[in-house]
């Protein structure tokens, strides 16, 4: 019999697109930050240029991952043929949580500029991406056992390592591998980008309707 534990993880994982979903119809309901009438930098151009600088490190990280790792999916229940550790994942081991989280505070800036209420969502966000990771810790530990306790003891989760740790040249679930044997990426950077095609064509819908907003909001 499973676990109430293991149900309610399996439900965060399943639906975690409606879940972050949620989180932004809930964000549409709150006022948003006015594009200056002059030009000038105020909460709302501050809070742009930070939901830029974190478009930015959120992407570039996310491709690099996509590089190292399998096919895209949007999958519903965990699946995993090989531990990677190499590439981003010598360094920390949730590049994509941590790209989705970095994705996810854009939003709120872009939407709400440098306002008190970006603190409420952002927290929510975290602990809801902080939960998905500790879930594919659990699933991982599972399925690769002293492999992955080895690799997790010396690679942080979301702070990455300045300095990926050494290790075999392997690539496998089966030892923990640094980079420092330089294994080539599986993909090519625009093969990667344009694998997680879904996560830009969100990422624009969800500019795109906030831009909206501020104009039905403050100009029409």
């Amino acid at each position: 019999m499973p676990s109430a534990e293991n149900g309610f993880s399996a439900f965060l994982y399943r639906y975690r697109g409606y879940i972050l979903g949620a989180f932004a119809i809930a964000l549409v309901l709150f006022p948003p930050s006015r594009f200056p009438d002059e030009l000038r930098v105020d909460g709302c151009v501050g809070g742009i240029l930070l939901a830029v600088l974190f478009y930015v490190a959120s992407a570039l990280l996310r491709v690099r991952a996509r590089q190292f790792i399998g096919e895209h999916t949007r999958g519903k229940v965990h699946a995993a043929d090989t531990l990677v550790t190499v590439g981003p994942y010598a360094r920390l081991r949730h590049p994509l949580y941590v790209s989705n989280t970095g994705f996810a505070c854009g939003v709120v800036f872009f939407h709400l500029g440098m306002s008190l209420w970006v603190i409420p969502f952002i927290i929510l966000v975290i602990l809801f991406e902080v939960t998905l990771a500790r879930i594919e810790d659990r699933f991982l530990e599972n399925k690769f056992q002293d492999a992955w306790r080895e690799w997790a003891s010396k690679i942080p989760s979301f702070l990455p390592r300045l300095k990926a740790p050494s290790g075999p040249c392997r690539n496998d679930s089966s030892a923990f591998s640094g980079d420092s044997c330089a294994i080539p990426p599986q993909r090519t950077f625009w093969r990667a980008f344009f694998a997680d095609a879904s996560t830009w064509l969100w990422l624009l819908f969800c500019n795109l309707l906030f831009v909206l907003l501020k104009v039905t909001v403050f100009y029409v």
